[in-house]
């Protein structure tokens, strides 16, 4: 071991950490006082060679970590302070009341993982990646005076793009949710898709996209991925294509479609935004129409609108129908028109329409799943909604009609394809 600092760091000799690394250790040093610093024992800076960062292992009393730590760490506060990396935090399940449990016993917490930023709220410079809910039990523990210390890794002067490999690999090791790590990974690309859903209504101003899907009905990254994949493939689609929506994948890396489109996008172009503010209208009116009546407050009828299925559907058709004004209308009317109980997506009767003697008994309706009968059923919906029925909105009986015309689309298109082959 050699280099040894005046704050008691030692460094490795193969290591070579730069002046913004080393003044930020110092400094974290020089503000928190760490159970080893009080009893003598030099910390170790150490490397993690998959994310090219510094950090230090120590422990922090109790009371530091509920006071200096920030939940809401972002990727690039020069950007925006407002939309944090982490997920939200989840009290009301079994793994986290043991977890609060253990904290009033004087558990001790390992492997907490933050960065010692003060560039943003210095008050609170620890910057969490990792320990939330753990952190979160321990505040808890504060307040009943329990008092103990916990370990904490703390890395220094990260990059957004060390900030993300941190977070993931972190999160990873407790299930994060696809959302997030959608939503992480949107954060560095840029904020144009988080923008263009604020202006269009999707998200309110100042709301980041949900980190999971859930009955607030706020869209994930994957939604609103998937709503501009599948308008630009709709646009650019034929009539007489054998039209299949797709649905934008999730948590497994960037999704191809997504990839090859994003840098193509016009963001302000007013079809593509007038398509984002009808969705908008659609979800919002069908959630509304739903909570608000007597019978049928289901959450999944409520956000309709935004299953994947739906909204992949819904956003080819409308990319489609941008050559046939009346179609369009007709298409965006949706959410002015109702169902049978008054909500846009006539949600209760989807969920009955199925195909006798093909369907399963486990099939849940129209728009429930996501695979590419579902989401071809699912079209054929909002194209016979728009262009062949005599009464215009959705019902049990437009349902099963788009069902049969999708089989028959499907039996047209392989008889096509074996043509070819003769």
């Amino acid at each position: 071991m050699e280099k040894k600092l005046p704050e008691s760091i030692y460094i490795a000799k193969e290591f070579s950490p730069s002046s913004g690394v080393l003044s930020k250790a110092k400094l974290f040093i020089k503000e928190f006082k760490t159970f080893e610093t009080k009893n003598g024992i030099p910390l170790l800076l150490l490397f993690d060679k998959r994310s090219e960062a510094f950090y230090l292992i120590c422990h922090l009393e109790s009371k530091l970590l509920s006071t200096k730590s920030d939940f809401d760490a972002v990727l690039d506060p020069l950007e925006s302070e407002e939309y944090k990396l982490n997920r939200n935090i989840y009290t009301d399940n079994n793994a986290y009341k043991l977890m609060a449990t253990d904290a009033l016993q004087g558990r001790s917490f390992e492997d907490i993982v933050v960065e010692f930023e003060s560039a943003y709220r210095p008050d609170k410079p620890l910057k969490v990646f990792g320990g939330q809910h753990r952190i979160t039990s321990i505040q808890e523990s504060v307040k009943k005076g329990i008092s103990t210390v916990h370990g904490v890794r703390v890395y220094f002067d990260l990059t957004i793009e060390q900030r993300f490999n941190i977070a993931t690999a972190n999160n990873t090791s407790i299930t994060i949710p696809n959302d997030l790590l959608d939503r992480m990974q949107e954060e560095i690309l840029g904020s144009e898709l988080r923008d263009w859903c604020q202006s269009v209504g999707l998200l309110e101003k100042g709301l980041n996209f949900a980190d999971k899907r859930s009955p607030e009905g706020i869209p994930t990254v994957r939604i609103a991925r998937t709503l501009l994949v599948n308008f630009y493939r709709g646009k650019s689609a034929k009539k007489d294509d054998f039209h299949m929506p797709v649905v934008c994948a999730s948590g497994t890396g960037m999704d191809k479609y997504y990839k090859e489109l994003r840098e193509k996008i016009t963001w302000n172009d007013s079809a593509l935004k007038s398509m984002g503010e009808q969705f908008s209208k659609l979800h919002k009116i069908q959630r509304e129409r739903v909570l608000n009546r007597k019978e049928d407050k289901h959450s999944e009828f409520a956000t309709k609108a935004i299953h994947p299925c739906v909204a992949a559907s819904w956003a080819y058709a409308a990319g489609l129908f941008q050559s046939d004004a009346n179609a369009l209308k007709a298409h965006y009317d949706i959410a002015d028109i109702g169902g049978t109980k008054d909500d846009p997506l006539n949600a209760k009767e989807l969920s009955q329409a199925r195909l006798q003697g093909t369907d399963p008994d486990t099939y849940r309706g129209l728009g429930a799943r996501i695979n590419s009968v579902e989401l071809g059923r699912m079209f054929a919906l909002f194209l016979l909604q728009a262009t062949k029925a005599s009464k215009r909105g959705i019902n049990k009986k437009l349902a099963d009609a788009a069902i049969k015309s999708y089989i028959a689309a499907q039996k047209d298109n392989e008889a096509k394809k074996a043509l070819k082959g003769i």
